[in-house]
């Protein structure tokens, strides 16, 4: 019956159920490449099951049935495709072109008790190309988690995650022709509290995450250090929710968060912030029609050392689900933060909006076609940096064991200032198929 929204995270549509993986977008890293680095502690939640979108459908025809081990269910998958890039190094000059072999492989091992819950999922994603090593991948990613049910009432869990993730050239921190060939470690550990009475739900988290930084091995032979963008981050975050109806509920939340990054950059001065956000609005879901939430509020940061970076400005965020026929879904996202950065200490608003369109053409044949733009404009530098994506998959789940998947996206960045890096354009081809138990 309650629904909330996040406090910062990428509300883009494409994050739905969905039978196959990705070989364009690794779904280690994130279903939607367009994400921000530091998730959300406390995700959007506005289902209350009176819509189901196309990509959530339940075909039991179609679904894995798993493998049951005493009280835990298990859910092995592997996918092996092939990639072909355009510009596999994201630069303006010089492009080169390759194709890569995808190899991902995952299992879910999940309780099936009444109350309570525990869980563990593992995660791989290798690829190997043909003739640019350099872009080699070796992601992994482990995921325990557990939940305990306190009464009627409340509900207490403890997520862990830890694992080498690659990023995308849609990030904040670094050009798109040194982020394609970034990599960290990361862990993290999420505690969360849920109460829910009557019209009421409230939540409370706190989560701690370290971000520890590869070596860029550039095409050149060039080899950069990444220490300067290594950090940790505590995060306190809560959120109370009020249902007007069944359909309708209001919500207000806050976060606050400590970055320490753990080597000084170029300046030689070890730097650290505090962020700050405040968000209220409203979540729906009506039958038939659409769901969504839309809330604004306000978010910052304050600085130790530079207090003249510290910066301040409107937030909000923005999630519509459209049901027009049963074999559509239409969906349309935004946001706008004020995140950290490791550019020299910088802090940016971060604009992004999101368009996706999912058909079923058929019980097991899916298309979808999504388009995502995103603005990201440093406080204390002149410039910005405007990306846009336009991808498109098609799916056919041809048994309950076995996918297929084709992937077509268009990619361009560019900055308005040569200060803030390369323009980049790229196209991307992807065919894999997917087994499953």
């Amino acid at each position: 019956m309650m629904a909330a929204g996040s406090l910062c995270a990428a509300l883009l549509p494409g994050q739905a159920m969905a039978q196959s993986s990705s070989v364009i977008n690794s779904a280690i890293v994130t279903p939607s490449a367009f994400n921000t680095l530091v998730p959300p502690a406390i995700a959007p939640d506005y289902f209350r099951d009176h819509n189901i979108g196309v990509l959530e459908q339940p075909h039991p025809d179609y679904e894995a049935p798993g493998a049951a081990i005493g009280s835990f269910v298990l859910h092995p998958q592997a996918t092996f495709g092939t990639l072909a890039d355009n510009n596999v190094y994201a630069t303006e000059v010089g492009k080169k072109s390759d194709v890569a072999a995808v190899l991902q492989m995952g299992a879910s091992l999940n309780s099936s008790w009444s109350r309570h819950g525990l869980g563990f999922r593992i995660d791989t994603d290798q690829r190997r190309y043909a003739t640019q090593s350099r872009r080699n991948q070796n992601a992994w990613d482990f995921q325990p988690s557990g939940r305990v049910d306190l009464g009627s009432h409340v509900v207490m869990s403890v997520d862990g995650r830890v694992g080498r993730y690659y990023e995308s050239p849609y990030g904040n921190d670094l050009s798109p022709d040194a982020q394609v060939l970034s990599n960290y470690f990361r862990s993290s550990i999420l505690s969360k509290a849920i109460y829910t009475g009557g019209r009421l739900r409230a939540t409370g988290a706190y989560d701690h995450s370290t971000y520890d930084f590869a070596v860029l091995r550039f095409p050149n032979g060039t080899v950069s250090d990444q220490s300067f963008r290594d950090r940790v981050i505590d995060r306190f975050s809560g959120q109370v929710e009020y249902a007007l109806s069944p359909s309708v509920a209001v919500y207000v939340g806050g976060a606050t968060d400590r970055t320490n990054f753990k080597t000084a950059p170029n300046n030689g001065v070890l730097q650290s912030s505090t962020g700050t956000n405040v968000l209220a609005g409203i979540s729906f879901d009506i039958s038939g029609v659409i769901r969504g939430l839309v809330g604004a509020g306000y978010s910052g940061r304050q600085y130790s050392q530079f207090k003249q970076y510290n910066a301040d400005g409107l937030s909000f965020q923005a999630r519509l689900d459209f049901f027009p026929r049963e074999s559509t879904t239409v969906s349309i996202g935004g946001q706008r933060l004020i995140v950290d950065t490791s550019l020299g200490s910088l802090p940016l608003a971060d604009t992004r909006f999101s368009f996706e369109v999912d058909q079923s053409l058929r019980e097991n044949l899916v298309l979808i076609v999504n388009a995502a733009i995103a603005r990201q404009s440093y406080f204390s530098l002149a410039g910005a940096r405007n990306s846009r994506q336009i991808q498109s998959n098609l799916r056919y789940q041809a048994s309950r064991w076995l996918g297929f998947q084709a992937e077509v996206s268009y990619r361009y960045s560019e900055p308005t200032s040569s200060d803030l890096g390369s323009k980049y354009q790229g196209l991307l081809f992807g065919l894999s198929v997917t087994a499953r138990r």
